[in-house]
């Protein structure tokens, strides 16, 4: 059987290696030089900096992603960072909060801040820790939970409170989202306190890892799959550099807008699932500033101020902290901008968050080694409109809504950071539901 992914990110080196488990040789299509995408790292001024991937939960023994990496192999090519002390530092209503390595930890501190919501308190972390397991198997990923974490969070009155909880958006949807989708979010909170690690090298790292894993399949690097052929059967075949290739099966992680857009014709209920697909809301996306700091910063900083914006420290070199400012921002500032315009755009955004955030906080002499916005996320994501994320994963979309690897198009699969779920977690959940769908050869 001849697979073809499409795409050389997280999800399609994962889909790659998972398939290679199973008996299979793909070929992946990377429209980029290399493969990494978005968790890649990168270097400037021989400086490493972090890009799509910082820290994560669900890394400490025993745990999904843990195991997840051990079974595929590459956990032993990798070498986990614990922090030290808290990870995250949240600045929240002139109010410093700052998250340690326990959920047990967590909720004693929080109710030692607000006696008056120690029961609502308890009942929160009650729930999350019954939706916290992580798990791939059939009967657990089919089942539909629509509360948002507005819903589960009513009997908490307290505004601070409220904003603390809501900091844990930020990883999988945007800032202090309330229409979240709770059952991810108790997944992302309960296995960030009780599991989150750093991985030395970065995305890069784990990019590494996966490729290097990899023995039966074929890599295309600068390959744009263009088009995608369907017969009575099924896709039969993709367009590639101007050459039509045959294939039995198509595993997508390009965005399914993206994907779906590559076929001239469409059936009636294909037709309709496009436009089911296309009316999805995207999340956001972030400028990002990349940076030298006098500062010895160990926690990564969260200031919700008027304007959200986030300082995540990833090591050390010469004295200094390499890190990255993160801030909200969105592709229609700069989409249609000439060369100048945006190269403008670019420098003002940069000057003013670095203003900001050295308001915020002393971290002695910041030097900006380079940035990005919005268009450079969409171009190493092949998303839409530089989404951070994906899909939006709000309740409703992630319920009701949700997108399955399965698809209206027979043999077309969907892996990546707009199935199931977002992240780290959902690109390695997304993959090995996917495998369901692929029969073991013997």
């Amino acid at each position: 059987m001849n697979v073809a992914i499409i795409g050389g990110g997280l999800s399609g080196l994962l889909c790659a290696l998972l398939l290679e488990r199973r008996g299979y040789s793909p070929t992946i299509y990377e429209r980029l030089p290399k493969v990494g995408g978005v968790l890649d790292s990168f270097k400037r001024k021989k400086i490493l900096f972090d890009v799509g991937f910082h820290y994560s939960g669900a890394l400490a023994k025993g745990q999904y992603l843990y195991n997840s990496m051990r079974e595929l192999g590459i956990l032993d090519k990798l070498k986990l960072e614990e922090y030290e002390g808290a990870f995250d530092a949240l600045y929240v209503d002139d109010e410093v909060f700052t998250v340690p390595l326990s959920s047990l930890a967590f909720k004693e501190q929080l109710q030692e801040r607000f006696p008056k919501e120690s029961e609502a308190i308890e009942l929160f972390f009650q729930k999350c820790h019954e939706s916290s397991v992580i798990s791939s198997k059939p009967e657990d990923f089919v089942k539909v939970d629509s509360r948002s974490l507005k819903d589960v969070m009513k009997d908490i009155k307290d505004e601070t409170l409220r904003k603390v909880f809501l900091h844990f958006t930020i990883f999988y949807a945007t800032a202090l989202y309330e229409e979240a989708s709770f059952d991810f979010y108790a997944k992302i909170f309960i296995n960030m306190l009780d599991g989150t690690r750093k991985v030395e090298g970065g995305g890069g790292a784990i990019i590494a890892a996966l490729k290097n894993s990899l023995t039966k399949t074929t890599i295309k690097t600068k390959s744009e799959v263009t088009k995608i052929f369907q017969d009575e059967n099924g896709v039969e075949a993709l367009l590639c550099k101007g050459e039509k290739i045959e294939c039995d099966a198509i595993i997508s992680t390009a965005h399914p807008k993206t994907t779906l857009k590559m076929f001239d014709e469409l059936d009636k209920k294909q037709t309709r699932y496009k436009s089911h697909v296309d009316d999805l809301e995207e999340s956001p996306s972030f400028f990002s500033i990349f940076c030298l700091m006098d500062a010895d910063v160990k926690s990564n900083l969260y200031f919700y101020e008027d304007e959200f914006i986030s300082v995540l420290p990833s090591r050390k070199r010469e004295g200094k902290t390499v890190a990255t400012i993160l801030a909200g921002s969105y592709y229609s500032e700069y989409e249609n901008l000439s060369k100048d315009e945006y190269k403008k755009k670019k420098a003002q955004e940069c000057e003013r968050h670095l203003e900001r955030v050295k308001k915020l906080y002393d971290f002695g002499n910041v030097e900006v080694v380079d940035s990005s916005t919005p268009l450079t996320k969409q171009r190493y994501s092949n998303g839409q409109e530089g989404s951070v994320y994906g899909v939006l994963c709000s309740a409703k979309q992630k319920s009701l809504s949700v997108l399955m690897p399965r698809t209206r198009v027979k043999n077309l699969y969907f892996a990546g950071e707009n199935i199931i779920a977002p992240g780290l977690i959902g690109a390695f959940l997304g993959a090995e539901i996917l495998m369901n769908y692929f029969e073991e050869k013997k």
